[in-house]
This record gives C-alpha cells, sequence and structure tokens, in this order.
C-alpha cells in the first residue's frame, strides 16, 4: 500500500508498506501508461497545489503514483531510483518503462 503525504506545504514523501508477496510485474504498455497518469497528476499537483513552482522530487511522487496504480511490483526506493536514472527522450514515459523492467529483471 503507498500513501502519499501532505502537508499544508504541499507534497512531503511517502509511505509504502511492502508484503511478502509482490504483485506480478506490470507489462511495459501498462507501466508507461501509469507513468503518464503519474505526470498528469503531477502536473496538475504542481499548478493547483504549488501554484505553479517546480516540484523537484518529481520521481517519488511517480514511483508512489505508479506503485499505488499497478501494485507493489518494486521497493519504492528501487522505482525512484530508476526513475530519476531513466534516459530523457521524446517517448519518455516508454524509455522510462523499459528501462524499470531491465532493472527489475537485473535484481531477480
Amino acid at each position: 500500500m503507498i500513501i502519499l503525504l501532505f502537508n499544508n506545504r504541499g507534497y512531503i514523501g511517502y509511505y509504502c508498506l511492502v508484503t511478502d508477496s509482490m504483485t506480478n510485474l506490470p507489462t511495459a504498455k501498462e507501466l508507461a501508461e501509469a507513468l503518464r497518469a503519474a505526470g498528469a497528476a503531477h502536473h496538475e499537483y504542481e499548478q493547483t497545489v504549488l501554484r505553479g513552482v517546480r516540484h523537484e522530487e518529481w520521481a517519488p511522487f511517480y514511483a508512489a503514483y505508479v506503485l499505488g496504480r499497478l501494485g507493489d511490483f518494486a521497493p519504492p526506493s528501487d522505482m525512484t531510483k530508476w526513475l530519476a536514472e531513466a534516459p530523457l527522450t521524446q517517448n519518455w514515459a516508454e524509455s522510462a518503462a523499459a528501462h524499470i523492467l531491465s532493472e527489475i529483471s537485473r535484481s531477480r
């Protein structure tokens, strides 16, 4: 279970309860769709809560959003790291999804 934490100044982090049985891996398509949805949610957060100020802690926000949507298929700290490492390409969601799935397969 992932819970996003907010205070009166905005997003401050997340809490994750990791169970012994992690959820099955999503497909690359499912992961890319969740990353695009995380991007839209993060943009809305920056515009409404932060009033247009850029939020530098985007990777934990995306990690919490994706894991909350698709299940606990990876530890949040690893997901945050992999998102920050994902190559910046024109189709970032797809390349980030491929990077994350590659890192998960390497670690197993």
